[in-house]
């Protein structure tokens, strides 16, 4: 009779491990899907699904090297210079694009 008793016992807990196993899981994949919407939205990490706060700060830390990576900001001056070698390059193409404009017509006014 014992025996019965401690096997039930047992079973009950084993049942009672798996259920929760099984939830456990399903709320896994519930976060892992919002943390990948997320991501797509471009919203960070964590504004919708729970992270832990070991995650949270590890995100902080390469988002703060990333941002210190990135190119130096340019200065006014800089910026200028670039937009006036646009503008050349830009009218050295719309220069080229006339020239084949006119070689094509002459080509067809000989044909």
């Amino acid at each position: 009779m014992a025996a019965l008793i401690v096997l039930i016992i047992v079973l009950g807990l084993v049942a009672i491990t798996a259920i929760d196993k099984t939830f456990d899981l399903k709320k896994r994949k519930i976060e892992a899907e919002i943390r990948r919407d997320e991501l797509r939205a471009g919203v960070a990490p964590g504004t919708y699904s729970r992270m832990s706060k070991k995650d949270l700060k590890r995100n902080a830390r390469k988002e703060k090297k990333n941002s210190a990576e990135k190119e130096p900001v340019m200065t006014e001056a800089d910026e200028r210079e670039q937009l006036v070698r646009g503008i050349a390059n830009l009218k050295e193409r719309i220069d080229n694009i006339d020239t084949i404009m006119a070689n094509r017509k002459h080509n067809g006014e000989e044909k």
